[in-house]
């Protein structure tokens, strides 16, 4: 197996830590209505871009197979 599978998981992994940081971030009550839409928009935007890393490793898997 080419180790840039594996790579590709450690980095979907970063996102996700990141991603979990944001939706802790906004389950505080003390948030303001305007950084809780940033947060969300964050969270969107974050989840569109592993959605496209996921199709792509797929697809790089899909492409691998004898």
């Amino acid at each position: 197996m080419s180790r840039a599978i594996p790579r590709r998981f450690a980095d979907i992994t970063a996102k996700l830590e990141d991603l979990h940081a944001v939706a802790v971030e906004g389950q505080r009550a003390d948030n303001a209505a305007d950084m809780q839409e940033v947060l969300l928009i964050q969270l969107r935007s974050g989840i569109a871009a592993l959605d496209a890393s996921v199709r792509t490793m797929a697809k790089s898997l899909k492409g691998a197979r004898p």
